[in-house]
């Protein structure tokens, strides 16, 4: 892996464009404040995050919810309890969360779904070999680890949406069938979202730790100086399209506050763009994980001020 200090910048016709905000895009001073320098690899600040108010945001709320995750999102109890094997799989202990069980099944879903947004894209581009890999690796690597609390949220149904998607990608049924079904899958992970019970300084917490997984993935991708380990480096940007995705999202809130983070959380989405070319590692990009972890701790800072 190069110099930190130095990041090796690679050139080469750029063909595809990862995100919607540029990534030279000036970090703005309320971003910044405290943060580290782009060039370090900051520690995870998840502890200090504190407790969160139970709140479900208002979009989506009641999505999906059968009894019995309507009980649960009554007094937020129950969901997580000893038998959930939360963390379980490709990813356990990274990524941050602090230890918070909400945040980790929540960054679990978007690890979920990063696996699949990469698997979507690649397929879409005829890649069909490495596509049908990522969407086989959410039940491989880490539905074990969400399957308790998604029953518990009355969910236990996307076990089977997702192993259907990934059957017809093994089958190599035509894009739009694949669209169609990866589609729904997406719809049932937001209204996952919405049944559990968690405020909105949770749910931008786990952004910032799937990004911090997205880092350590691409750390790996790119050792030696060079894009290595492909599937690695598909995985970090498909990671980062789902932070982009929810963070857009509560960048369109009618709580200030929460508008505020997810917007400052899209900005560092634009910042750990410019280490990504092209879904083949090609183009004109940073090879610098540090652009990442400063990324994921800048977002930290951004949920630490919802309260």
């Amino acid at each position: 892996m190069t110099d930190d200090t130095t990041p090796r910048t690679v050139h080469a016709r750029r063909m595809l464009t990862l995100g919607t905000v540029a990534a030279t895009l000036a970090v703005p001073a309320a971003a910044t404040t405290g943060a580290p320098q782009v060039s370090d690899t900051p520690p995870s600040i998840s502890q200090q995050a504190g407790n969160s108010n139970s709140i479900v945001l208002a979009e989506g709320e009641g999505e999906g919810e059968g009894e019995a995750s309507a009980a649960i999102k009554a007094d937020g109890k129950g969901l997580f309890a000893a038998g959930s094997e939360q963390g379980e799989g490709e990813g356990e202990g990274e990524g941050g969360g602090g230890g918070d069980p909400t945040v980790t099944f929540l960054r679990d879903l978007g690890f979920m779904t990063g696996h699949l947004r990469a698997g979507m894209a690649l397929y879409a581009q005829g890649d069909l070999e490495a596509a049908r890999t990522h969407m086989g690796h959410p039940i491989k690597e880490k539905y074990e680890a969400v399957a308790g609390p998604l029953e518990k949220l009355g969910f236990s149904g996307l076990r089977a949406d997702i192993v259907a998607l990934s059957n017809a990608a093994e089958a190599g049924a035509d894009v739009a069938d694949i669209q169609a079904r990866f589609d729904h899958v997406i719809e049932e992970v937001g209204e996952v979202r919405a049944a559990t019970p968690a405020g909105a300084r949770d749910r931008l917490m786990a952004l910032a730790a799937l990004t911090r997984i997205a880092a350590e993935e691409y750390t790996v991708a790119v050792e030696g100086g060079t894009v290595s380990n492909l599937h690695e480096y598909q995985d970090a940007w498909g990671f980062v399209r789902t932070v982009e995705a929810e963070a857009t999202r509560f960048a369109n809130s009618d709580d200030p506050a929460v508008a505020k983070a997810g917007a400052r959380i899209v900005e560092q989405v634009g910042v750990a763009d410019a280490a990504f070319g092209d879904l083949q590692g090609a183009g004109d990009f940073r090879m610098d994980p540090s652009l990442l972890f400063a990324a994921a701790a800048r977002m930290e800072l951004a949920a630490l001020e919802v309260k």
